[in-house]
């Protein structure tokens, strides 16, 4: 019976680490799919940005007014150093709401909290990128700090009484009234996915060859 349940145990184990190894090979395709997407995205003119056309990743530009309440979300650069980048609330021309996602900074500075442009209008070039939903390792936004961990649109949209679009634009051009922002936001997507699928392949291919030797020993 013990022999049984351990034979059943093992086959059951082989065959997740395949499963999952065939997975990420599924993943890698769609990640691929995405980046060239991206990539020849880029290439092109941007697109007036409407609400019958937000598709994500796409590259557009769009004319605005930026409200004038500024707000930084924790983030690390891409060296892994601490800071947060500046995002802002752009209504458009078509009275739309979008956050913006400005630039990096190293720290919280008190010239970054507001836009004291009044009511000039601002062009805005950049990605769409969809904004996700909070993380389960990511903490609670608090209000006592000066910043976000992650972009709560329902609690902001009713805080400021507008409807804020569930998108996030990313500005892929210089910053015209905060020119010291660092780390311009291109889209840069990590594809690791035959890494983790060769990984769990050898896994399975380990244990498979263990078990085949433990079942020739005490055969």
């Amino acid at each position: 019976m013990k022999k049984t349940i351990f034979n059943l145990f093992s086959l059951i184990v082989i065959l997740i680490l395949f499963s999952l190894g065939t997975w990420q090979l599924y993943r890698l395709q769609w990640k691929e799919n995405i980046i060239k997407n991206i990539s020849e995205s880029s290439k092109l003119e941007p697109a007036l940005l409407t609400i019958n056309n937000i598709q994500e990743f796409k590259k557009i530009k769009t004319k605005g007014q930026l409200l004038e309440q500024n707000y930084f979300l924790y983030q690390l650069n891409d060296k892994g150093k601490y800071g947060f980048n500046l995002i802002s609330i752009l209504k458009t021309e078509s009275s739309d709401f979008f956050l913006i996602k400005r630039g990096w900074l190293p720290s919280i500075e008190k010239k970054y909290e507001k836009n004291i442009i009044g009511n000039q209008p601002i062009e805005i070039e950049g990605f769409i990128n969809l904004i996700k939903t909070k993380g389960a390792f990511v903490p609670d936004n608090d209000n006592n700090e000066r910043f976000f961990y992650y972009l709560d649109i329902k609690k902001l949209s009713n805080t400021l009484n507008i409807k804020i679009h569930p998108y996030l634009i990313l500005q892929s051009v210089p910053d015209e009234y905060f020119p010291n922002l660092k780390n311009i936001n291109n889209i840069k997507i990590p594809n690791n996915h035959l890494q983790y699928a060769l990984t769990w392949y050898v896994l399975a291919i380990c244990i498979l060859i263990a078990f085949w030797i433990l079942k020739k020993r005490y055969k």
